[in-house]
């Protein structure tokens, strides 16, 4: 299982929300960069970006350039990159893979124009992650503001696509410190043959094995690292796997 530490971007500052709420904003730096150069530095292989602007349909330029500052810095010291948050056609997809980042993740086209996310996918086979964020067992799309349909039968739809994995998010728990979905997260993984990657309430290397156990090829890092509750590199060395496996052991 790889970890994978979080940064998420609003008004060009890093920052958490605490279950997807806009309103409950915690600011942990100005300059998103100096994070990414601290996660390089620190041995991950992979980083999760989001532009949470542009996630519910509100670019910033400040965040765009940000993250575009965060994705180059990450692809010059070697570091693999998954970008979301507002990539909603395909010459976006496009443009964030000629960057150079590893991946990117559709969000709410996934849930609300899959046949466009599907051409995208196959435009760019396992270089896409389909998010999936759930609330309730509703997925969710627009930053999470908006109800987006039964998450089962939206991993159904997405079997037969190319994608690099499935990134699952319980959105009531993001944020939250409060230990991740382990049902919701292992019905999902029984659901699909994509690699799944867990996120949301992952709090302790504890939850890392926890995670591990259920079968998630992967695990996002946010709030727990910046407030100390799970070291980098501690994490890091406890999981040291350094790509995301290409399928799930049965």
């Amino acid at each position: 299982m790889i970890i994978i530490p979080a940064i998420d971007i609003r008004g060009g500052r890093c920052v958490r929300l605490a279950q997807g709420d806009y309103a409950a904003e915690t600011v942990y730096d100005d300059d998103p960069v100096r994070i990414a150069v601290r996660f390089a530095t620190a041995g991950a292989a992979r980083v999760h970006v989001v532009d949470l602007d542009a996630a519910r349909g509100k670019p910033d330029k400040k965040t765009l350039a940000a993250a575009q500052a965060v994705v180059s810095a990450l692809v010059e010291r070697g570091v693999g990159v998954e970008i979301g948050g507002g990539i909603r056609t395909a010459a976006m997809a496009a443009k964030w893979l000629e960057a150079g980042a590893t991946a990117v993740v559709l969000g709410s086209i996934a849930v609300t124009k899959p046949a466009l996310a599907q051409q995208i996918c196959e435009d760019n086979p396992a270089a896409v992650l389909l998010g999936l964020d759930v609330l309730h067992g509703e997925a969710r799309a627009e930053g999470w503001t908006e109800p987006a349909g039964d998450a089962d039968e939206h991993l159904r739809n997405w079997t037969a696509w190319p994608v690099a994995g499935v990134v699952r998010t319980d959105v009531s728990r993001d944020g939250m410190l409060r230990g991740p979905d382990v049902d919701g997260l292992a019905a999902c993984i029984a659901a699909t043959q994509h690699p799944v990657i867990a996120s949301g309430g992952i709090t302790s290397l504890a939850d890392l094995d926890t995670c591990m156990a259920a079968g998630a090829a992967g695990a996002i890092i946010g709030r727990a690292l910046y407030e100390g509750h799970i070291g980098l590199r501690e994490a890091i060395a406890a999981f040291p796997a350094r790509e995301l496996a290409s399928s799930r052991a049965e």
